[in-house]
């Protein structure tokens, strides 16, 4: 008995559209790399200035010194992939009405037939990158020809108003992600700004913005006097179990929860610091469970929480002058160098509550923004063959 011809159709379709999709190559869908004039001035667009689906920047050039790679002359609806390390994801659709702007040649220029920000999607979906990097030629930095994208097989509705529909539909989507990250990204700024009135600044006894009722001047002390102990950690991976929480550079960065059957020596107040490696002197606060070998942990004698702070404000300084050079790791006299401005406990308390709120309000946008991107993910899985 012959086994059913599978249908060329999306898991997830809209209302009134019935039809299977037909298979083409990628190229029957848009021209592609359009030769054109470049103008004598133009906005240039490498491919550090496209990130996700954003042009965050561009520089003027000059015809006569631009870069070779300035070739790409964009059109209003004409949608720009990166064709190398296409596994980034980073593709332009340019919707903008000017006729100065030129794309580097990473980019492949397609000019569509179709509605572009269903084309945009269809290259964003995960099997389709999947199909590119297949086809791509080297390892460190994958890339594909413009010739071999054209010829991917692809999958496409037959009725133009679905193509409108599935593009209108993630347009939104992008839009409200796009929302959300600069929701999160102006509370991080706020944050930034906002650590650095109300901390004092290097010389000053009291900072720009306070609490009322508070008025003292505030003092400076090492950070080894703020502290009751310090300690490196001795839990390893390989002592795998269900004892304790284990805490190394993954889990502390986002990464998965493993238990260990090691004793849990962090509390929630103590400050870690990322001792060794790449990124070392990156500092962490809130988490209990048991250190991993690469990370210290500091006891702090008062608000662990307000001692966090001024180091998250000033980890660019402790990158810069607080680690050794070539393999990283943090110099042993950290705490004996390392200096921090100290209030009474009653105003460390009110600092850190207040920061705490403002933590959890971009903790809670960060999951918003992260729950938008895999509903994205999974989107475009189910809406496309």
């Amino acid at each position: 008995m012959k086994d059913k011809e599978v249908r060329k159709v999306p898991k997830l379709r809209f209302p009134g559209f019935t039809d299977d999709w037909e298979q083409c190559k990628l190229g029957e869908l848009a021209v592609f790399n359009p030769k054109e004039e470049i103008p004598d001035v133009f906005e240039y667009v490498d491919l550090e200035s496209v990130v996700g689906t954003q042009m965050l920047s561009h520089r003027t050039e000059e015809k006569a010194i631009a870069p070779s790679r300035a070739q790409r002359l964009a059109h209003t609806g004409d949608l720009f992939y990166q064709t190398v390390r296409p596994y980034q994801k980073n593709n332009y659709l340019f919707e903008k009405t000017d006729k100065h702007y030129v794309f580097s040649t990473g980019y492949a220029q397609l000019r569509p037939f179709i509605d572009g920000y269903f084309l945009l999607s269809l290259v964003q979906n995960g099997q389709f990158v999947k199909t590119v990097l297949d086809n791509c030629t080297g390892t460190s930095y994958p890339a594909i020809n413009a010739n071999d994208l054209a010829e991917i097989e692809v999958f496409s509705p037959k009725d133009e108003q679905e193509h409108h529909q599935i593009g209108t539909y993630f347009r939104n989507l992008d839009n409200l992600i796009t929302l959300h990250q600069r929701k999160l990204e102006n509370l991080k700024n706020l944050k930034k700004g906002l650590l650095q009135k109300m901390f004092p600044k290097n010389g000053e006894k009291v900072p720009e913005l306070r609490f009322p009722g508070f008025t003292d001047d505030w003092e400076q002390r090492k950070l080894g006097d703020m502290l009751l102990c310090e300690f490196k950690g001795r839990a390893k991976l390989e002592n795998v179990g269900y004892k304790s929480k284990y805490l190394d550079a993954n889990y502390l960065n986002g990464g998965k929860l493993i238990y260990v059957d090691s004793e849990s020596d962090v509390n929630k107040n103590d400050i870690i610091i990322l001792w060794d490696g790449s990124q070392a002197g990156a500092v962490y606060y809130g988490f209990e469970g048991a250190l991993g070998s690469t990370l210290k942990a500091f006891t702090p004698l008062e608000s662990g929480e307000f001692i966090f702070q001024q180091l998250k404000r000033d980890q660019q300084i402790i990158f810069d002058k607080f680690r050794t050079p070539n393999i990283p790791h943090v110099i042993k006299t950290f705490t004996d160098e390392f200096i921090i401005s100290r209030t009474d406990i009653k105003e460390q308390e009110k600092i850190s509550e207040f920061f705490r709120n403002i933590d959890n309000l971009i903790t809670l946008h960060q999951r918003k923004l992260e729950h938008l991107q895999m509903q994205k993910k999974g989107l475009l899985q189910q809406m496309f063959v």
